[in-house]
């Protein structure tokens, strides 16, 4: 009851609004004397508001009364001034997507902490360029509000990934759905802004990219929830359908656009005034330079920006001139961001030993040797591994040499990365051992604490490279299965042997209305090598609010190094039969690991530094 405040179209906005007013009022009560800065941001903030709240009292009105019209549909009776109706005794529930996991109440409110978070940053952006202001006060408030809001977009994006994994029975957990998209969108140049922060911290250089990723993110965060509500886009993440007997300039869709527009016309036009101010004066020394690395890495983000982009926003376009639908998905976005995210990796390890200002191979080679080795090493256990499968690993080989390929620049890449971040971490330790300040168990955590955002970051680093691994192998091989069974019956499935025990199911006959669901389960005991690992109960459930087509519940046992994640896909309880599907996943568990990493590393950085 509680989640399902924000399931439908109008309780996000109120959510939204609710979330941007705590924010104001957290900059509010940390605002200083004569902080002239400070204001002009909450100004703009409270202008942001306006917009919100101006939603709540006109299209996305919460609090019209709902009824149910003569067609049995819920209808916002502002718009139907001619139906006599009368309002419902109870509503319909949440989508049956939305009830069945208590991600719910965790997933939506993550991701609108992140989104309405960078409003903050864009309005000390926007305040900055008024007031000609591109000091270390506007530069670390708009960091530290940024990594907040980083952090709980981080942690919505991946536990929205986790609950698609758990809910939709299709195996996966990243689809390049359009509304997925419009997530990862603010999180590529938030995350771009992070690093080229540092840029700005240390030499005064990157002032412009700084203000445009700020820019570019809130606009992003606007977009896609533009994306979300405007029913413009079909997901089985949107909800956005509004009557067509709204006129179209009251549309959401038309309000939203209109805001955004504004807000882009705004930055652009101080953006644009200001550029001198923007410049820096320093140059970049050396091509091989910690400056020139964050550059690269600059250049790489805006790339997978305008990638992401362009297949969230060409399918509008092209249905609006052909009146077809177009659909991207990972065919289009797989070979366009593999070799962009590859590189990234590269130059996120490089970066992390680059000396400042010159840089060549001669400053290199003393903090290479190390991770060059374990580069080589893992390719010559890949490469082990590979032959080690015999024909039917040189046959898929050859089936898709350029999947093979990315899988193994990704491993090369992740071992490299890797050994660089810890070699770095267990440096630092080692000097301070030779400093005499600590003994060798304590110069670890001593390290940490002498520089947290630092080590934070290399913590947020390996999590990558966590992520980075557990998509490649679990996209790369993973298997699916299918077999019809009955109790007693016994399959295999790769290396697993599965038994039905039963099938079993609740009261066909109970009203929904009183129960809200009906469930229908099987009971597999699962075998590996004739030893019973573990019994998984996958489920179909019947709600009140869908009762033509039920949700699934898959059951899954999830290891370190492999997933089995079964699922009933059919069922037949007059002849007691059940479809049980099954996906044989490798490493889908490294990516919540390395979930896991990136959050605590963000979380390090608001660690404050020891005082000398």
């Amino acid at each position: 009851l509680f989640a399902a405040a924000w399931a439908a179209l109008e309780g996000s906005i109120v959510l939204w609004g609710l979330v941007l007013a705590v924010f104001i009022c957290l900059v509010w009560r940390q605002l200083g004397e004569s902080d002239g800065l400070g204001v002009l941001a909450l100004g703009v903030m409270g202008a942001v508001a306006v917009f919100w709240f101006g939603l709540m009292a006109t299209a996305g009105n919460p609090f019209a009364v709902c009824v149910e019209a003569a067609t049995s549909a819920c209808a916002d009776s502002s718009w139907w001034p001619f139906v006599e109706a009368v309002a419902p005794l109870d509503g319909r529930g949440p989508n049956p997507l939305l009830q069945n996991h208590f991600m719910m109440a965790v997933h939506p409110p993550l991701l609108y902490v992140g989104f309405v978070g960078f409003t903050v940053p864009f309005g000390f952006a926007i305040a900055a360029l008024i007031r000609r202001e591109f000091g270390r006060s506007w530069l670390d408030r708009t960091h530290r509000w940024s990594l907040i809001a980083w952090v709980f977009l981080t942690g919505g994006i991946l536990i929205g990934g986790w609950w698609s994994y758990e809910v939709l029975g299709w195996g996966g957990y990243w689809a390049w759905d359009p509304v997925e998209n419009a997530s990862f969108l603010p999180w590529i140049t938030a995350t771009a802004f992070l690093h080229s922060y540092l840029m700005q911290e240390k030499r005064g250089i990157y002032r412009f990219w700084n203000v445009c990723f700020i820019v570019v993110t809130f606009l992003l965060s606007i977009y896609g929830t533009y994306l979300t509500r405007s029913g413009i886009l079909q997901s089985v993440h949107a909800f956005g359908q509004e009557s067509p007997s709204v006129p179209w300039i009251f549309k959401l869709g038309t309000i939203f656009l209109l805001f955004l527009g504004g807000m882009f016309l705004l930055s652009a036009y101080l953006i644009f005034r200001r550029r001198k101010l923007l410049r820096s004066n320093q140059r970049l020394e050396s091509a091989g330079s910690k400056e020139s690395l964050f550059l690269y890495a600059n250049l790489l983000f805006t790339l997978f920006t305008i990638v992401v982009f362009f297949g969230v926003t060409s399918p509008i376009f092209y249905r609006m001139w052909t009146h077809e639908k177009l659909s991207r998905g990972p065919e289009f976005y797989n070979p366009r961001v593999i070799p962009i995210a590859l590189l990234i990796l590269l130059v996120m390890a490089i970066a992390s030993i680059a000396p400042w200002r010159k840089g060549g191979w001669a400053s290199y080679k003393k903090r290479l040797g190390l991770p060059l080795i374990a580069a080589f090493s893992s390719l010559a256990a890949s490469i082990i591994a590979f032959f080690s499968g015999g024909a039917s690993a040189r046959a898929d080989f050859a089936s898709r040499p350029l999947t093979y390929f990315y899988l193994l620049a990704c491993v090369v890449l992740s071992f490299f990365a890797a050994t660089i971040f810890i070699d770095e971490y267990f440096r630092t330790a080692k000097h301070l051992r030779q400093a005499g300040k600590t003994g060798f168990i304590s110069s670890f955590p001593a390290a940490f604490r002498a520089n947290p955002r630092r080590y934070g970051g290399y913590v947020v680093h390996i999590g990558i490279v966590c992520l980075m691994l557990g998509i490649a192998f679990s996209s790369a091989f993973k298997v699916r299965y299918e077999k019809v069974m009955t109790p007693g019956d016994l399959a295999t499935f790769g290396p697993y042997t599965v038994r039905l025990v039963s099938l079993d199911h609740d009261n066909l006959n109970a009203d929904l209305k009183k129960v809200n669901q009906i469930r229908i389960w099987a009971k597999l005991q699962v075998f590996k090598g004739g030893v019973p690992i573990c019994t998984l109960r996958p489920e179909r459930v019947y709600y009140a609010g869908n009762t033509e087509q039920p949700s699934y519940e898959v059951a899954i046992h999830s290891t370190l190094m492999r997933d089995f994640y079964t699922l009933m896909a059919g069922f037949d309880l007059e002849k007691g039969t059940a479809v049980i599907g099954v996906f044989i996943t490798p490493m889908v568990a490294w990516i919540w690991l390395g979930g896991i990493f990136i959050l605590l590393g963000g979380l390090a950085a608001f660690i404050p530094l020891e005082k000398p």
